[in-house]
């Protein structure tokens, strides 16, 4: 792990994980997590692809205030900052040759914000974009990770949801599917549990002024891919059709009884998605 400085002043936790087979080929994939999580929910998803594809090198990172990243000067945050960021991320790990970028829900809304604040990049560098679980515009309030769903909710989880502490079992409510695995669930309700409160209330905050619905233009010609869990209730099918349907030729995908957490939920469906992304044509191929 190494550590950069955003330029908010936040210090960022950065994770390579090397091409197993040792020299990387193609794109560099750099993957941007959600709202009080951390880099390790990509996990799943980057030991799919590496062992697909032994040459591909992928660069996670910790959002600034999450997992072991500090947060920056100002706690008045934006989600343009994150858009500074992990132009600062890619340009500190690659900063040469196509990338290919992902993000799940908020590290979804990154990657648009690092195409308002960078569109040059998109331009010349970014081979493929993959926006999961995500949205470029809410406008309603979205549960906090951890809030209480109602218990008539509850008693309709399978068994092995209403076999984990109350915690767990609020967490398989708000952000999995209806048959969790709960070692997933476990590890979510951890992050979410780790996360500082001012931290949980600053982005919260800026996510609910969320709007990239006239910032999309980036896009144009870069390969996207955008997918939502068919049970998602913080970024709903809705919200990913109409993402998707502002970005030209964007292709989507709803994934029948997954919900927010789809990397937990379906990490090789996912990585199916990123290849497509991998094996688009390189970015100074474009017209």
């Amino acid at each position: 792990m190494t550590t950069l400085v955003a330029p908010d002043g936040a210090r960022i936790a950065v994770r390579e994980h090397a091409a197993p087979a040792g020299a990387a080929h193609g794109p560099t994939l750099v993957l941007a997590h959600g709202w009080c999580l951390a880099a390790e929910t990509w996990d799943r998803v980057v030991a799919e692809l590496q062992a697909r594809r032994p040459h591909l090198r992928v660069i996670t990172y910790d959002q600034p205030g999450h997992g072991l990243s500090t947060p920056g000067r100002d706690r008045r945050v934006s989600l343009l900052d994150l858009g500074a960021t992990l132009r600062a991320v890619v340009a500190e790990t690659a900063p040469e040759g196509d990338i290919v970028l992902g993000g799940h829900s908020m590290g979804g809304m990154t990657v648009m914000a690092l195409a308002q604040v960078a569109p040059g990049l998109f331009a010349e560098r970014v081979r493929g974009a993959a926006l999961v679980g995500t949205a470029a515009h809410l406008g309603t309030r979205r549960p906090v990770p951890g809030e209480g769903i109602a218990m008539a909710v509850l008693g309709r989880l399978p068994a092995s949801a209403r076999g984990l502490p109350t915690t767990a079992r609020l967490t398989a409510a708000n952000l999995f599917g209806p048959d969790p695995d709960p070692a997933a669930v476990r590890a979510t309700g951890r992050l979410t549990s780790r996360t500082r409160a001012n931290v949980v209330a600053d982005w919260h905050r800026a996510i609910g002024e969320l709007d990239f619905r006239e910032h999309l233009a980036p896009f144009a010609g870069v390969r996207t891919v955008v997918l939502t869990g068919a049970r998602d209730r913080l970024t709903p099918v809705s919200a990913g059709r109409r993402l998707a349907a502002g970005i030209p030729d964007a292709q989507f995908w709803s994934l029948p009884g997954v919900g927010h957490m789809i990397t937990y939920e379906a990490p090789a469906i996912v990585a199916d998605k990123v290849e497509l992304l991998l094996d688009a044509p390189a970015a100074s191929d474009r017209a």
